[in-house]
């Protein structure tokens, strides 16, 4: 904690802001994406001039804030879902002298309404059952398209032209199984409905760094440069057509997919519903009246089902995406399990293991008030750590911290002397609790 020794007037007035801090609304869930609006109750003095939000992931640990000016509401954004945060808000006045830390609450952001699926969509196709234009063959046993032209410079080379459709609309990613064992045989021409060619080479710049492979590799199409290349498509038909660039390269699967961040192996089926988790729900620990929350991803060929499950039994309601157990009891404490269903392909994860203490959380450690007195002694009034070892340091300047005391906090009131304040005209001061 730290305080700052203006003048005995001053410093009283800094300390004694204190304020409820509240999230809005029955609970402290968000209400938009990603963010939450809190709201505290206005202070008495006249020198209050502002006020900052504070929020991190650990309680009295905040690493970001935002400066709301007199405002006596703000929103805490840029929350990652699940994640529990700690927020407080600090007053100040004119001379940018800020309070102590209110009440702190304890946040977790999960959208208002969790989506019933959240799965990433891919699209399977395969070279070999486009439209072929002569000299593209198919080689192989029906598995590869092989191009293989020396005439390269007319609107005749050859090529193979697939359809699809997409039921949901995104930026899309194209990731191609390719064999391209040499320079001179590592690019396509790849084209979207009909637009214009752009070229594709296999390994994302005409010279690359990395070794090239004489076997199939996965790799995804490429701008000029390197830099993944997204392509926002509309719900309904779309074509991509590969048309011959170099002689020797080939061409087996593409599978276009919402999702940047998923990667096809040789182990993904070629055909029929298809199901990939991209993420699983993770155990934790939580105590009583806290919430945990689970959440799935998948990428799929269609929309996905889901049930989640406490053991062996199934949760009434629980068929979406995200699980949410909010007021949590002891008897919430088990493993959890969800099976996730698209079509004939099915899954389900591994169990996440919820623990809930019945512990209570023991009071934060604050200073509730502070007394400068005429001897240069201090008084502090401590909320939390009874009977606990207190060490009390003073700077002048928050650089160099002297030890001034170390006694046991036995009455929630301690008395420090501090003859280093003589003559000064700012103090600071560090209390650590044992």
């Amino acid at each position: 904690m730290l305080y700052f020794r203006e003048s005995e007037t001053l410093l009283r007035r800094v300390v004694r802001y204190a304020f409820l801090l509240l999230a809005l609304g029955n609970s402290a869930f968000a209400t938009t994406s990603g963010s939450v609006e809190v709201a505290w109750n206005p202070n008495r003095e006249p020198d209050v001039t502002g006020y900052k939000i504070y929020w991190g992931e650990s309680s009295r640990q905040y690493t970001s804030v935002q400066d709301v000016g007199n405002n006596v509401s703000g929103r805490v954004s840029n929350l990652t879902s699940g994640q529990t945060y700690y927020c407080a808000v600090k007053a100040y006045n004119s001379a940018q002298q800020e309070s102590g830390f209110s009440s702190e609450v304890i946040l977790t952001y999960v959208p208002d309404t969790p989506p019933a699926d959240n799965s990433s969509r891919i699209v399977l196709l395969e070279a070999e059952s486009g439209t072929l234009t002569s000299p593209a063959a198919i080689l192989g046993g029906g598995t590869d398209v092989y191009v293989d032209s020396t005439n390269f410079a007319t609107a005749s080379n050859g090529s193979t032209t697939l359809s699809f459709n997409v039921d949901t609309a995104a930026n899309y990613h194209v990731w191609c199984r390719v064999k391209a064992p040499a320079a001179s045989s590592d690019s396509f021409n790849v084209s979207l409905n009909n637009g214009t060619e752009q070229v594709f080479h296999v390994y994302g710049v005409a010279e690359p760094t990395e070794p090239r492979s004489s076997g199939w590799i996965w790799k995804r199409i490429h701008v000029a440069g390197g830099d993944p290349r997204d392509y926002p498509l509309t719900a309904g038909a779309h074509t991509l057509k590969f048309r011959v660039r170099e002689q020797g390269a080939c061409l087996d699967r593409i599978v276009v997919s919402s999702n940047p961040d998923f990667v096809p192996t040789d182990s993904l089926a070629r055909s029929g519903d298809v199901l990939a988790l991209t993420s699983s729900p993770v155990s934790m620990s939580r105590t009583v009246g806290q919430t945990a929350f689970f959440e799935v991803t998948a990428a799929a060929t269609g929309p996905v089902s889901y049930q989640w499950k406490k053991g062996n039994v199934a949760i009434s309601g629980a068929t979406g995406s995200m699980l949410i157990l909010d007021q949590l009891e002891t008897g919430d404490a088990g493993s959890y399990t969800v099976t996730l269903t698209r079509g004939t392909a099915s899954v389900t994860t591994v169990p996440a293991v919820l623990t809930v203490s019945s512990s209570a959380a023991l009071p934060d450690f604050k200073v509730a008030k502070m007394t400068m007195n005429p001897d240069l002694t201090v008084n502090f009034d401590l909320s939390g750590g009874l009977n606990s070892t207190v060490l009390v340091y003073a700077s002048a300047n928050l650089q160099s911290w002297s030890l001034i005391s170390t006694q046991v906090n036995s009455t929630g009131t301690i008395r420090v002397s501090d003859p280093g304040a003589e003559g000064q005209t700012k103090r600071f001061y560090k209390i650590v609790t044992q």
